[in-house]
């Protein structure tokens, strides 16, 4: 049966798995309109998920491979080392009016992020973190992931965010790039600038291997948490 919006994880081992959980949990308190779904080699049983999937073993990074299997006509793809802070309605609307969403890469003038395959692109059109990716179900989005798997293929890739640039470049897809208050790589702080309260955190420490560095990361983060409780309260008076 497929839904209308979901939330989608995919990871393989079983460290990446309990993750990508303790992450749908944060989308579920958060967002408790919207279904979750997991790909994963290992055995799921939480009831956090309204999809389980079951990655063929083999590899370590199939993100490209299993996007395009959404059982949701409207997916929100997330990586395991996020946090959902807020509802996501309004993120979900784009889909109203593009066929896909995301946002560029921090670092985007570092080398390794300016790397090229086959084709020169501009500097000007920077990688896309793959992360955290809205898109809806369309030909247009078929085509981009077909199109990815087939150069992430042919290019001998590890990682994800160079033959997606590529692929980007040769579609015809309608892409939207959104804020970086809808994929945080940082921990932010209070006041800092007055940029917006984050609705999804996305750094590294919440899938780390070591339970110090989860625990400070989660400590952390409590002031955003707090920013963003007060923000709901003020949506709905």
């Amino acid at each position: 049966m497929q839904h209308e919006a979901g939330a989608l994880f995919i990871v393989t081992g079983a460290h990446y798995t309990a993750a990508a959980i303790a992450a749908a949990h944060s989308v579920a308190k958060t967002n408790p309109w919207l279904n979750i779904g997991i790909f994963s080699d290992q055995p799921v049983t939480d009831r956090v998920f309204h999809f389980v999937g079951r990655i063929a073993d083999g590899s370590t990074r199939r993100k490209h491979e299993y996007v395009g299997c959404s059982p949701f006509q409207k997916t929100l793809y997330l990586d395991s080392d996020i946090r959902v802070t807020s509802d996501l309605h309004d993120l979900f609307g784009l889909l109203e009016k593009f066929e896909m969403a995301g946002a560029h890469v921090r670092f985007r003038e570092r080398a390794k992020r300016l790397r090229q395959h086959l084709i020169d692109i501009p500097q000007a059109f920077p990688q896309i973190n793959c992360g955290v990716l809205l898109y809806k179900k369309c030909p247009n989005v078929d085509v981009l992931f077909r199109l990815w798997c087939d150069i992430y293929k042919a290019g001998s890739f590890t990682r994800d965010q160079i033959p997606f640039r590529e692929a980007l470049w040769q579609s015809d897809i309608k892409f939207y790039v959104f804020g970086p208050e809808y994929n945080k790589r940082f921990i932010p702080f209070i006041g800092l600038g007055g940029e917006p309260t984050p609705f999804i955190l996305h750094i590294k420490g919440f899938n780390s291997r070591s339970r110090l560095l989860r625990a400070t990361v989660n400590a952390l983060i409590w002031p955003t948490l707090l920013r963003a409780r007060r923000r709901a309260r003020n949506t709905h008076d």
